[in-house]
């Protein structure tokens, strides 16, 4: 039967540790419970609040007057097994990490890269997580998904979920229409390949490895995630706290002949990935502190709570921010992490 709590601090289930309080919140720990939360929100009048990991998300630090659902349903489930690949359905409440290092000893890849990520397995398709030139959208199959209007369990194929660089369809037009139970995914069997990232590269060679296992390379991964990424458990922060800015590859070009040290990452003839946290650097922006908040100074990306920072604080600095890049390079970063108020 579904437990519901009343006014549960927000700040221990989200990553940066900000926020006010859920006015209910409740662990889902299997679909059917899923039916009573939704039973529970419409008698009390409120809506639902998917929660994973808390791990790319800003709350305000309001009381939201939500039924705040904390997804734990579980499940690892090979349903097809080829010499080629494996086809892997996975509960959206499992640790993402304990997940991907399951695949990588089954020597299954695909998902390598994106090791030491926190949060849920459910969370993962919502924005598309990505790192080191992987993407959780060019592994799923599909997504079952429980359709909160209708009552009914569906499922969503790859082309259906309308992904894009941190994007899916679950953060615009069905935002809040779908629970995600399960997410199916098609890893290889082939040998793996070093991301193409500088950082990865250079691990390597460093390390005399020509042709890296999968475990080599999730080591790898994580050694360099480990220095540039704060241990959030320790120091609040949500991880990357912009998106890496797609260009016109003529900006890109010109940026590139004025700064020869800049790696840009082409995405097609008309639009090329310029790195945010290189122009968060170059704008004199690693490492500076803005009292309740700093910006980290192994990663210009990570937006670091000092320890009492409020929803309006991290709200100030990412406008400082945002306004300090473009002033010097004319391009306008976009936050990663959802906010919520």
């Amino acid at each position: 039967m579904l437990q519901v709590q009343e006014n549960v601090d927000i700040k221990d289930y989200c990553t940066i540790h900000i926020g006010g309080q859920f006015r209910y919140f409740a662990i889902i720990k299997t679909k059917e419970e899923i039916t009573e939360a939704i039973e529970f929100a419409r008698k009390n009048n409120t809506r639902l609040f998917m929660l994973g990991g808390g791990s790319n998300i800003v709350f305000t630090d309001k009381v939201l007057d939500v039924l705040a659902l904390k997804i734990e349903i579980e499940g690892f489930e090979i349903i097809e097994n080829t010499d080629d690949y494996a086809v892997i359905k996975v509960g959206a409440g499992e640790n993402w990490d304990i997940f991907v290092s399951r695949t990588v000893v089954s020597n299954l890849s695909g998902l390598e890269a994106l090791s030491a990520i926190p949060g849920t397995v459910g969370a993962t398709p919502v924005q598309n997580v990505g790192a080191y030139g992987q993407e959780v959208k060019d592994t799923i199959v599909s997504i079952e998904v429980f359709d909160i209007q209708n009552k009914v369990i569906k499922t969503l194929t790859n082309t259906e979920c309308k992904f894009a660089y941190r994007d899916s369809i679950f953060k615009h037009e069905d935002k809040n229409k779908y629970i995600i139970l399960t997410v199916t995914f098609k890893l290889s069997k082939k040998n793996p390949e070093i991301p193409h990232y500088i950082d990865v590269k250079k691990y390597f060679i460093q390390n005399n490895i020509n042709t890296p296992t999968l475990l080599e390379i999730r080591n790898a991964i994580i050694h360099i995630r480990g220095y540039k990424l704060p241990d959030p458990k320790v120091i609040f922060n949500v991880g990357s706290f912009f998106k890496n800015p797609i260009v016109s590859s003529d900006v890109a070009k010109k940026l590139k002949n004025n700064n020869p040290e800049l790696t840009i990452y082409p995405i097609d003839e008309d639009h090329t990935k310029v790195p945010a946290g290189w122009l968060i650097e170059k704008a004199g922006l690693k490492g500076k502190n803005f009292g309740p908040l700093s910006l980290y100074n192994k990663n210009a990306l990570v937006l670091v709570n000092n320890g009492n920072a409020t929803y309006e604080d991290i709200i100030s600095v990412r406008d400082q921010i945002i306004k300090t890049v473009f002033d010097k390079f004319g391009i306008t970063l976009e936050q990663e992490p959802e906010i919520i108020k």
